[in-house]
């Protein structure tokens, strides 16, 4: 049986490991104005680490990351900075003095200074919990050795263009399974229209793996 749709949605927040209710809690960090590369809800967030905007949040799905590292598909635990969580919006006084809060930061987005913080930086929301688990569409079949903690997968590379009203729209990368990958397969999600792992298009849930996960 068919999926009913292989196009992505992103990470979605459901229960936490153990399938225990999730808080919905979530921390915020800092993007610097005017990002290089933009960010979306619903991708993996790291830290920057190598570059002259150190520790700001930056989105990892992109090819290439704003530090200057490898994301999406190519990224790895062993090369690439570590994963805090799954970006879940913005907040920010952009350009003309207005408070705004939003599902993504496009690149090279400017912004004015708040004056409650006396800063011109960029708040996102990131769901950070190590233990959460996400929602995500596979894009390829999915055989029964792929679950569990020996190999995980990676987000795929996406666009800016390709969002959905701001929001992610990315899958999850099956092809190439690694140790040193961003997602651990759990389970099926178990959504009736969409869990034939036999093809493309399964909703399963995932955790950052333990060894891709800056909060461990």
């Amino acid at each position: 049986m068919a999926n009913a749709s292989t196009v992505g949605f992103g990470l979605r927040a459901v229960m936490t490991v153990g399938n225990t209710p999730a808080t919905s809690g979530q921390s915020e960090y800092l993007v610097q104005t005017a990002p290089g590369v933009g960010l979306y809800k619903g991708d993996p967030a790291s830290i920057q680490d190598s570059s002259g905007d150190q520790g700001y949040a930056q989105d990892a799905s992109f090819t290439l990351t704003d530090d200057g590292g490898a994301g999406g598909a190519a990224w790895a635990n062993n090369a690439d900075a570590l994963l805090t969580g799954v970006l879940n919006g913005f907040f920010y006084i952009d350009s003309t003095g207005k408070p705004t809060f939003a599902n993504s930061v496009p690149a090279g987005t400017t912004t004015s200074v708040n004056y409650n913080t006396g800063s011109d930086n960029i708040t996102a929301f990131v769901i950070d919990n190590p233990n959460q688990e996400y929602v995500v569409k596979a894009d390829d079949a999915i055989t029964q050795a792929g679950f569990g903690l020996v190999t995980s997968y990676n987000i795929n590379n996406w666009t800016a263009s390709t969002n959905k009203d701001g929001q992610s729209i990315a899958t999850l990368d099956i092809t190439s399974p690694a140790s040193t990958k961003m997602f651990s397969l759990v389970r099926s999600a178990n959504d009736p229209e969409n869990k034939d792992l036999s093809v493309a298009g399964a909703n399963v849930i995932v955790t950052i793996s333990k060894a891709s996960a800056l909060y461990n």
